[in-house]
């Protein structure tokens, strides 16, 4: 096909121009993360520096949520799942709001 006949079939497809092309073909700028709804809670697990006096390490348990930013930290002398429970039913005894997400 010629360019002089190329050019009409393009615009019959909605295709004609580049410029518009070019425009509709771009990526989505990034967002960062979706916001989400309170109840959305993001748990970390840390080792903390030794202390000084310690001479045993401890785990740090921290608990964040995404909307609204309200934080539960608490410390505990293992990383097992004996702690882990008691830190969920200690965050979900001091949380104002419902837990949704974990």
């Amino acid at each position: 096909m010629s360019c002089s006949g190329l050019d009409p079939c393009l615009r019959r497809r909605g295709a004609g121009r580049l410029r518009d092309r070019k425009a509709k073909d771009d990526p989505p700028q990034h967002n960062g993360l979706k916001a989400s709804a309170p109840g959305y809670i993001h748990i970390v697990v840390k080792y903390p520096l030794h202390m000084a006096n310690g001479t045993s390490r401890r785990s740090l348990f921290v608990a964040v949520d995404r909307a609204t930013h309200w934080v539960f930290i608490a410390m505990y002398r293992n990383k097992t799942a004996t702690d882990a429970g008691r830190f969920l039913g200690d965050l979900e005894r001091a949380c104002p709001i419902r837990i949704r997400t974990i």
